[in-house]
């Protein structure tokens, strides 16, 4: 039999009349494809055409050494990755011990600057201390250097910044935009601007509130002063009040003058220097009030919205201060006098013609007397050309001179009910009697042998409630006739 030997198996010649049979192949696949030096089936036409009928042959049951390469390499790399997990788990555990890799930066935010040096050199790190300016309660520690959490080298410095009070910085003389970032500097966020009467130099800085030195929050609001010339105010229209608080904040002084007007009483009708003129610190301003006087000396009513301004009208009306002083409760009792003008009495008793008169002459009505009553005794050039006729007309005449309103009722010396304590006289005489809203006022017309004299008078219709007037009629009109008259 002719036989030829090819790689890996046999070929038999096709005239052989039994064939060799084919061995199975016993080598895992899976092993075949990973180990390259094992055996393998080798396709019989690699070498040439093969004889019909021949058959392939097939590797042996196994390869020497086979087994022997092939499992140890396995164990090596499985051990090798065993080892570095196991190296990379130590790593972590012991970095994470802080055994290596510097040592972690504690979390001390908001801890008292004490506490947090003594947290972080107990960590082996060295600590410097900085002061920042915070909200946060002064002494805490408001953020470090590295941050919490950062690896540092043992020895390695951490700055701990702890907070210290905002304060109002030095602004004073500056203008007004390099104050702002003075403060801005400083912390502060909220800003008002005040313009302020100062001799500084127009638009600078002339203080602060809160004041310098001060502490703050950045949420508070700090106002700014800012000079600007002395300058009058516009005070034309305030009530003389206003007006003279306006002057002295302006830095001014304020004079004033009454001066009569159709304003209203104690309104502000015109300011010299004019509103926005320019002068210096402490200058005067004279500011011309409408005056806070009754419209005319006859208008009784009137006096009694003007009580502590009383004495000085009457004096620039022409009367003298003939006698001051005050009666129970604080009643102002006070005469005053005049050549061509009558006599003015402010009284508790204006229905009487007698008056206890005193020696003091002080203003009591303007150091806050209260005015009780008051009365006029006509100058004898006031009486109508009619009075002696007492003339219902001369009564009404002298009431419209003193601007009285409202009369409602007339009485004559034979109509009146005189009481038991009064003896009637001849005297002649006609009274008016009116009502104007809480006042009660009366114009009483007297002729006496050949002297005729005339009154008015004027008090809140309160002033008779003290006294009987059942004795009179119930009449106020009665009343004051009686006394005048026959008292």
């Amino acid at each position: 039999m002719f036989q030829t030997f090819c790689e890996g198996g046999i070929v038999t010649d096709e005239k052989d009349q039994a064939p060799e049979r084919l061995v199975p192949v016993e080598q895992n696949s899976e092993d075949a494809v990973e180990d390259a030096d094992a055996s393998a089936v080798v396709d019989p036409g690699r070498f040439g055409r093969v004889a019909q009928g021949a058959r392939a042959a097939v590797a042996p049951d196994s390869v020497p050494g086979e087994g022997k390469s092939r499992r140890p390499g396995r164990a090596v790399i499985a051990l090798v990755l065993v080892v570095v997990l196991v190296g990379c788990i130590a790593a972590a555990a012991t970095y994470g011990a802080e055994l290596w890799g510097g040592k972690s930066v504690p979390y001390v935010v908001g801890t008292p600057q004490e506490t947090a040096s003594g947290k972080i050199r107990a960590k082996g790190l060295a600590v410097k201390v900085a002061t920042v300016a915070s909200d946060d309660p002064e002494g805490t520690v408001v953020r470090t250097s590295p941050a919490s959490g950062t690896r540092a080298q043992v020895g390695s410095t951490v700055t701990i910044y702890v907070a210290k009070a905002r304060v109002v910085p030095k602004v004073s003389g500056l203008q007004l935009g390099e104050a702002k970032k003075a403060l801005r500097k400083a912390g502060a966020k909220n800003f008002s601007i005040a313009y302020v009467a100062s001799g500084a130099a127009d638009g600078s800085v002339v203080a602060t509130e809160p004041a310098e030195g001060a502490t703050f929050q950045a949420s508070d609001t700090i106002t700014i002063k800012v000079a600007r010339p002395y300058t009058v105010p516009y005070v034309v229209g305030k009530t003389e009040a206003d007006a003279r608080a306006a002057v002295a904040e302006a830095g001014l002084t304020a004079s004033v003058t009454y001066v009569k007007s159709d304003e209203d009483a104690q309104t502000v009708v015109a300011a010299d220097p004019a509103p926005g003129t320019t002068i210096e610190q402490g200058a005067t301003v004279t500011l011309q009030v409408s005056a806070p006087y009754p419209s005319d000396y006859h208008h009784l009513r009137e006096y009694f919205n003007y009580k502590t301004h009383v004495t000085e009208f009457l004096k620039g009306e022409g009367f003298q201060l003939a006698s001051s002083s005050t009666g129970d409760g604080g009643v102002a009792r006070v005469l005053y006098t005049s050549a061509d003008k009558g006599n003015v009495t402010v009284t508790d008793t204006p229905f009487s013609h007698s008056f206890p008169k005193g020696t003091g002459t002080a203003d009591v009505l303007a150091s806050g007397a209260a005015l009780a009553g008051i009365r006029l005794d006509f100058a004898s050039a006031d009486l109508p050309a009619n009075a002696s006729s007492l003339d219902a007309a001369a009564v009404r005449q002298l009431a419209d001179a003193c601007g009285f309103t409202g009369m409602s009722q007339t009485l004559t010396q034979d109509q009146v009910v005189v009481p038991s304590n009064l003896r009637k006289s001849s005297a002649q005489f006609v009274c008016a009697y009116g009502e104007m809203g809480d006042y009660c006022w009366s114009v009483l017309i007297v002729r006496d042998a050949d002297r005729t004299r005339a009154t008015a008078t004027c008090a809140p219709k309160s002033l008779y409630d003290a006294y009987d007037l059942g004795k009179f009629n119930n009449s106020i009109c009665d009343m004051i006739a009686c006394v005048d008259v026959y008292g």
